[in-house]
């Protein structure tokens, strides 16, 4: 093996764990903003926690970057929650989401 293909192996492990890190986080986070959403609609405890995989499933189920967001916004809308509190919530349980994997992966 060469040096040039230690390197270009090194970086396809490190591309691959930053990828799944990236996709982690934005699950948890995700799951963390559809547990917010849910309280503000009165759904509490089983209802949601299905609300929350509902949410989660439809982002993993789905390409479309922002189809579950949209969803959040969509079923928080009639509560007066705005499409930008519930971006910068989702921003903030991104936030905390990485800290957390991270703590967890150093």
């Amino acid at each position: 093996m060469t040096s040039f293909d230690g390197r270009e192996n090194a970086y396809e492990v490190e591309f691959a764990h930053r990828e799944e890190l990236r996709f982690k986080v934005r699950e948890r986070a995700l799951k963390l903003l559809a547990l917010w959403a849910a309280e503000r609609l009165g759904k509490s405890g089983q209802a949601g926690e299905a609300y929350a995989n509902d949410i989660v499933a439809m982002d993993v189920a789905n390409s479309t970057p922002d189809l579950a967001i949209g969803r959040v916004v969509t079923d928080l809308h009639a509560s007066g929650v705005s499409e930008s509190e519930v971006r910068r919530t989702m921003d903030q349980f991104s936030s905390q989401a990485e800290a957390l994997l991270r703590g967890h992966v150093s």
